[in-house]
């Protein structure tokens, strides 16, 4: 399961339509004209910024087009139409000679069939426009925590937000938003993993829903795009830190149950980082977390409240495991709370 993080809103549902629609017109003269007989990509997908300055990519196992919210929010569509046919030419490349080619003579020509404008060819496009976008994700990453419960940190949010808007001239569309992120696909979920998911949502506030994607189950996080970061990192280092112990427990020949040992890795966590003033705060947040995925992603489905049953597992494991927890640290602040 690839993590990607991508951002909804109306208005980004209708582009990531839009792209997807003139793509698909696109992949269909090709057909016509008989240069391919396959689909060249399933989604179109909204993301953040990209790593090393990308405006976009395609991911050939998930048959994925990501392009970055910056291009979307700061370009003309006559750019965003040519940074979109620059990844549909990587997923034609892959078509046609079975890998991506990265930007190589074959990946050129297969942009000279797809009409890419000259310039949009090249791996990188317009400098002024990654810097124009680099500084408007800093605003808006300023103005997200404008709206944290957390006085102080509201208030020196907004200052520097609008100082930097005033020095660049740039404004920025007000628009209702969320980030999303899948942290865990299965077909059953173990208890472990729904404490987990719950430890997770009480600690940084994202709103996590769990949705059937045909056979097997997918829980997607949603908040703010630093929300939704944190939700990863903290997934990811939990699990792994675990994992490693349990290994070296095994190693020297003791019987542990995974699910009861990260369960009671779990259960030590919760009562570590247990702070009234920073849950209360974290419920505000959260429940306009909830409030936005139920606008935005989910307004045609009616969301289920799920209750995680107690656990009946290996209380030996369960004891080592929070054994474990007592000790574990997190090296730096996930969201609004630090792990001690």
């Amino acid at each position: 399961m690839e993590r990607t993080i991508t951002v909804r809103s109306f208005r980004i549902d209708k582009e990531e339509a839009e792209l997807k629609a003139f793509g698909k017109l696109k992949e269909a003269e090709l057909k016509e004209r008989g240069i391919i007989k396959s689909t060249l990509f399933d989604a179109v997908r909204i993301a953040p910024s990209l790593e090393d300055g990308k405006l976009g990519y395609f991911s050939p196992q998930e048959h994925l087009i990501v392009i970055s919210e910056d291009i979307i929010d700061s370009c003309s569509e006559d750019t965003v139409r040519n940074i979109f046919l620059h990844e549909l030419a990587h997923a034609l490349d892959t078509a046609l000679h079975g890998k991506l080619s990265g930007h190589s003579a074959l990946f050129r020509e297969c942009c000279s069939i797809l009409g890419v404008d000259e310039g949009f060819e090249k791996s990188r496009v317009r400098t002024g426009i990654i810097d124009r976008t680099e500084k408007k994700n800093r605003i808006r990453k300023l103005l997200a925590l404008s709206s944290s419960p957390f006085e102080n940190e509201a208030a020196e949010a907004i200052k520097k937000a609008k100082a930097l808007m005033a020095k660049d001239g740039i404004t920025l569309e007000s628009e209702e938003k969320i980030y999303m992120v899948p942290l865990y696909e299965a077909r059953r979920f173990p208890f472990s993993i729904r404490s987990l998911l719950a430890y997770i949502s009480n600690i940084t506030g994202v709103y996590i829903v769990i949705s059937k994607d045909g056979e097997a189950k997918k829980a997607i996080a949603y908040g703010s795009l630093e929300e939704t970061e944190a939700s990863i990192y903290l997934y990811d280092y939990i699990i792994s830190a675990t994992e490693r112990e349990i290994m070296k427990l095994r190693k020297n020949g003791e019987k542990i149950s995974k699910d009861s040992f990260l369960s009671g890795a779990l259960s030590k966590l919760s009562s570590k980082t247990s702070d009234t003033a920073s849950d209360n705060a974290l419920v505000v947040i959260r429940d306009e977390n909830k409030r936005l995925a139920k606008k935005i992603v989910y307004s045609d489905t009616k969301l289920k409240t799920t209750v995680t049953r107690s656990h009946g597992g290996d209380y030996s494991s369960f004891r080592k495991g929070a054994g474990f927890g007592a000790k574990m640290t997190v090296p730096s602040a996930i969201a609004h709370k630090e792990l001690e």
